[in-house]
């Protein structure tokens, strides 16, 4: 339907024009009211843990010596890399603030990514279907939700998107733009070369019938690899690896060593099989709130009248999908790896609510209510899936107790995440390897009896136990949890009640020369 289609609603029709004809400020409306979502969700005082944790350090270890640092193993630099430029700009003075930062970059840049959503978007759409493509993914609540981890994630998605978008381009440069934004891209993640794969592809499907068109593409491979070879010579240097072709060789060694191995049901099929079984179902839970609703009709619209652009989507869905696949064939249960179909699964949504709208006379009333149903199921849903992030600046709490208290302790994941959080010195920025992280914990996992336990932890220097009661510990920690009586040889140091403290945790020192007489 296009813009000047006349409708009944004088008044909703110059409001729909006004916006249509202000793509900037009407971008800029749902840009500052996506940012506003994520600041109100946002985890303030939170300490990082995990993954953003490890990028927290080389962010901070780079923006210290001045060069990428060594003793890293994992590859995605790209991300810390940038943080560490903001780390060297602003000065705090503790170290929670500085992981409050690297919280905000990644909100920043998950919300700016809404725009190059929206000129993709308008390679197949008016402005109308555009700004509504863009809004679909500014208020999409799981990529709300990890923008606010400090992860690469944000990143990755807008290199993607804004490479796909300059990829589309009747332009040769910015087709080749595209080839630079996809190295980027490649550096946030190392998944981002298979974007390589598909520049490629689309590149000798829509020249192929011009002229030098291996010398445009070789210039296109050139511009990639150039980026790349200086930091794949500084990971190497750094680390021993690239970071790049040795994690996918890894990854199809890996995956002939699973499916061959003893425990694999049916072999290779079988790992493949799993794979597909887990991306279906992780496909079906990430389309929820809004794109369920609207995808299995966008599927068969991206499949009519296919032009290079349309291809494009196809063949970008097919391959970026491919490490999901291989992560999900080997267990692995995270949502993360498809996040990067959200910009592409707003061009299919778009396509069906375009189709749809067609159909009805009070097309202007519909999308009214297709924006309102976008944007409260988004708050729904985030309000439902929000974070506890009261029990997790508690379990920080905590944390600064164990590490206060004790050297040797069991693990309790994910709440002993934050022990190394809580280790860190006040003041801030410091080398890690500066950092004394003297709590270590030891695995539970195979024992049934906490007497085997500490028997067989007191060498790896186990000191202290620190229990939850939650119903996922082993049993035999559960009952020191709840009938601490029966063990003389443990004392209560630490009761979390003390301090008013909802998360209810009990550290216990043992006392060793007890624990010998009696066992």
């Amino acid at each position: 339907m296009s813009e000047s289609t006349p409708i009944r609603s004088p008044h909703l029709k110059n409001s729909l024009d006004y916006l249509t004809k202000r793509p900037a400020f009407s971008l800029f409306v749902i840009v500052c009211a996506s940012l506003l979502l994520r600041l109100y969700y946002f985890p303030y005082n939170v300490p990082l843990i995990l993954d953003s944790l490890n990028y927290f350090f080389y962010a901070t270890d780079t923006s210290i010596l001045g060069h990428f640092p060594s003793g890293y193993n994992f590859p995605n630099n790209g991300w810390p890399a940038l943080v560490s430029v903001f780390f060297s700009t602003f000065h705090f003075n503790n170290f929670l603030d500085y992981m409050t930062l690297q919280r905000l970059l990644s909100v920043s840049v998950s919300t700016l990514t809404t725009i190059p959503v929206y000129f993709l978007c308008n390679r197949f759409f008016n402005r109308t279907y555009s700004l509504l493509g863009a809004l679909l993914f500014a208020f999409e609540p799981h990529v709300i939700q990890n923008s606010l981890l400090g992860i690469t994630d944000p990143l990755y998605i807008l290199l993607a998107t804004t490479s796909l978008f300059l990829l589309m381009s009747n332009k040769i440069k910015a087709v080749y733009a595209s080839f630079a934004i996809a190295s980027l891209c490649a550096m946030a993640r190392y998944e981002g070369l298979l974007l390589f794969g598909v520049l490629s592809i689309v590149f000798f499907l829509r020249f192929r019938r011009e002229n030098k068109v291996i010398l445009r593409y070789l210039l296109g491979v050139s511009i990639f690899v150039l980026l790349l070879v200086p930091v794949a010579y500084v990971r190497i240097q750094t680390t021993g690896s690239d970071g790049l072709t040795s994690h996918i060789i890894a990854g199809g060694d890996s995956a002939i060593t699973i499916s061959s191995s003893e425990n694999s049901k049916f072999g290779f099929l079988g790992f493949v099989a799993t794979g597909f079984e887990n991306l279906f179902k992780y496909l079906g839970w990430i389309s929820l709130p809004f794109f369920i609703f609207f995808l299995p009709t966008g599927i068969y619209y991206i499949f009519k009248n296919r032009d290079y652009n349309k291809i494009t989507v196809i063949i970008s869905i097919i391959i970026m999908t491919i490490p999901a696949l291989y992560a999900y064939a080997r267990g692995i249960q995270d949502t993360r790896y498809l996040y990067i179909l959200y910009p592409l699964f707003c061009i299919m949504t778009i396509f069906t609510i375009q189709a749809i709208r067609k159909k009805m006379k009070a097309s202007n009333i519909f999308l009214i209510l297709i924006v309102g149903g976008i944007v409260f199921s988004s708050i729904i849903f985030l309000d439902i899936k929000k974070y506890d992030y009261e029990h997790q600046r508690e379990s920080f709490e905590v944390g600064n107790h164990v590490a206060v208290l004790a050297n040797g302790i069991n693990d309790y994941y994910p709440e002993d995440s934050y022990i190394i959080p809580a280790e860190l010195p006040e003041n801030w920025p410091a080398l890690k390897t500066s950092v004394n992280f003297h709590v270590h914990a030891i695995s539970t996992q195979g024992f049934d009896s906490l007497e085997k336990y500490i028997k067989d932890s007191k060498s790896k220097g186990l000191t202290h136990l620190v229990l939850d009661g939650d119903k996922d510990r082993p049993a035999f920690l559960n009952d020191v949890y709840f009938h601490d009586e029966k063990y003389p040889y443990l004392l209560k140091v630490y009761d979390s009640t003390d301090n008013k403290l909802k998360y209810h945790v009990k550290i216990y020192q043992i006392n060793y020369n007890k624990f010998d007489q009696i066992n």
